[in-house]
């Protein structure tokens, strides 16, 4: 901890950003393989799910519930 303590500001910063790069990268590695996946799945004869979430070229109406 001590000789943690003794690192300049500008090494500190270099290692929290390569920190920061490398949960970047892993975060959109697990996108790309999420992605590859279903493509996978919907080649294969799987239907995508009918997500009410997913309106893709949807018009959206929002009724005010009084």
């Amino acid at each position: 901890m001590r000789k943690f303590l003794s690192l300049s500001l500008i090494a500190r910063l270099a290692l929290i950003g390569l920190a920061g790069l490398l949960i970047s990268a892993c975060s959109s590695t697990m996108e790309g393989m999420g992605k590859d996946l279903q493509t996978m799945g919907n080649a294969m004869g799987g239907s995508q799910s009918n997500n009410p979430s997913q309106t893709k070229g949807k018009d959206v109406v929002v009724t005010p519930i009084k």
